[in-house]
């Protein structure tokens, strides 16, 4: 395998780092605030001017999304390796909100490398604003690895914002930890988000006709209903584990559709 770490010492490591920082319950101050330049070794870069970048984080923050990072490098097809190139608008912003916390990260792009050429790809790319326009191939395979990644999100984040919720996100992704904190993301009907990536998923990665309007209704239920069936469960995703599931089967189909 290519690069510095391994999948299984990606692994070891990442489950390490989210053992070992626990989520507090008052809010970080800059003080409190950690600054990395990579995720799992992975170097970070600012979208902006493509510059690698350290940004600043709440320690328990960072350590859920070294733990996404372990998940996704483990779903994806085995030929997508290391060195990875992290691309975000930044995490810690001076402002309200989780941003100000440094519990907030905005994903633009993620570049991976091919273990069986050595060549560079886009695994993720989330400036929405540059593929929207895109035909063909170039917009099945750009919406499948969006939607994928996003999956992936969905499984560790009960926050996570996409091209669909509005304007402001055609260029990113937005992901904090405010709701689920230090473990894993849970369904909630009344999301508008959640249901809009529930759709999405039915929709382009499994391949069933869903409507996307954000909201939850017979025919979303039904679908992911199925959508789940055919990754090997059932039921509703509205527990936790069956929305896990549905998250985990629906990032690895997504991949196994785009490899």
């Amino acid at each position: 395998m290519n690069g510095p770490m391994s999948r299984r010492s990606i692994l070891a490591a990442g489950v390490a780092g989210s053992a070992a920082v626990l989520l507090g319950t008052t809010n970080a101050s800059a003080a409190t605030l950690v600054s990395h330049s990579e995720i799992n070794s992975q170097p970070t870069f600012y979208e902006v001017n493509g510059a690698a970048s350290s940004f600043r984080y709440e320690p328990a923050f960072y350590a859920r999304l070294e733990a996404w990072h372990v998940h996704w490098r483990n779903w994806t097809p085995y030929h997508w390796t290391a060195p990875h190139k992290i691309y975000s608008y930044g995490a810690y912003v001076n402002k309200s909100g989780m941003h100000g916390e440094g519990r907030a990260f905005d994903l633009a792009r993620m570049l991976i490398t091919n273990r069986d050429t050595g060549a560079t790809f886009t695994a993720f790319n989330a400036r929405y604003d540059q593929w929207k326009n895109t035909t063909g191939d170039a917009l099945r395979t750009a919406r499948i690895r969006y939607w994928g990644t996003m999956a992936s999100l969905h499984h560790h984040f009960r926050h996570v914002l996409s091209y669909l919720d509005d304007t402001e996100h055609h260029n990113h992704a937005h992901i904090d930890n405010a709701i689920s904190g230090s473990g894993d993301s849970s369904f909630n009907t009344g999301s508008t988000t959640q249901t809009y990536f529930v759709q999405a998923a039915c929709q382009y990665i499994w391949g069933i006709s869903t409507g996307i309007d954000g909201d939850w209704g017979p025919q979303t239920q039904a679908n992911s209903s199925a959508a789940l069936a055919r990754a090997g469960s059932d039921g509703v995703i509205t527990t936790q584990s069956r929305w896990l599931a549905f998250c985990k089967a629906s990032a690895q189909q997504a991949w196994a559709l785009v490899p």
